[in-house]
């Protein structure tokens, strides 16, 4: 069986895992619960932080939706894996809307994480410069605000939320890590190079961005230092997976 032959069949068998895995907004989530917040967290820190999921999980299914009306990818087993993802991503979008309503609405867009957003979808590497920004760069940072909201706010009611999103968001990382590394081996090694700067400077610019807006608050401004301390290396290490080395991999590969 050749490479391709293999990502062809794990994409089918993802598809299948991700059809069998859908959960209902309305059964399997029990609503007559409240949130519960920790005692030092206000109800607009929460709603701050969970509107920033919220937005990310519908850009996603925007971008899915686009991915899915673009003529050049009529794979049958990746179309399958978009639209089911699609199906997820608006699903997760309402069940984060439900709970913000319980906090009193819905905050704006973080600023940085919307000039990250719009940079994957308008910037000049198309629907694969697209997909890695929202594969590692944003989808790697909302599993990661999962986990730390399942540490730092022990709501039952947010904790089966996260907990069914987790499961779904675990297989489009999933998906990623097959569909991806295909793309970027027909890429020169100039165009991975220019690829990998620009995903470093939009995850920075984002990144900065958030830490500089909360600055006033030390508490929250040293929380935000541990959250973004080594966070590009992580990302680094998920795109060396992919077939994106950095330079000094590329170095240490020469």
């Amino acid at each position: 069986m050749t490479r391709k032959d293999n990502s062809v069949a794990r994409l089918y068998r993802l598809a299948q895992s991700a059809r069998s895995g859908q959960w209902n907004l309305e059964h399997d989530i029990d609503w007559s619960r409240r949130p519960r917040l920790p005692f030092w967290m206000r109800r607009a820190q929460a709603r701050k932080a969970l509107s920033q999921l919220y937005h990310g999980e519908m850009a996603t299914s925007d971008l899915c939706e686009a991915l899915l009306a673009d003529a050049t990818e009529d794979r049958y087993e990746v179309r399958s894996c978009l639209g089911l993802q699609l199906q997820d991503e608006r699903r997760h979008a309402a069940a984060y809307q439900r709970y913000l309503e319980a906090l009193g609405g819905i905050d704006p867009l973080d600023d940085g994480l919307q000039r990250a957003l719009t940079a994957a979808r308008h910037g000049p590497f198309g629907n694969l410069g697209a997909m890695l920004a929202y594969h590692v760069v944003i989808e790697g940072e909302l599993l990661r605000l999962h986990g730390v909201l399942a540490q730092f706010v022990p709501c039952p009611l947010l904790r089966d939320i996260n907990r069914l999103v987790g499961h779904d968001e675990a297989r489009h990382v999933a998906f990623g890590k097959i569909y991806l590394p295909e793309a970027v081996q027909a890429l020169s090694d100039d165009e991975r190079r220019a690829l990998y700067a620009w995903l470093e400077g939009l995850w920075q610019d984002a990144a900065d961005s958030a830490l500089n807006r909360r600055r006033a608050n030390l508490a929250i401004a040293t929380f935000f230092r541990r959250w973004l301390g080594g966070g590009w290396t992580r990302h680094a290490k998920a795109l060396d997976s992919l077939g994106l080395p950095s330079a000094t991999g590329r170095e240490q590969a020469a």
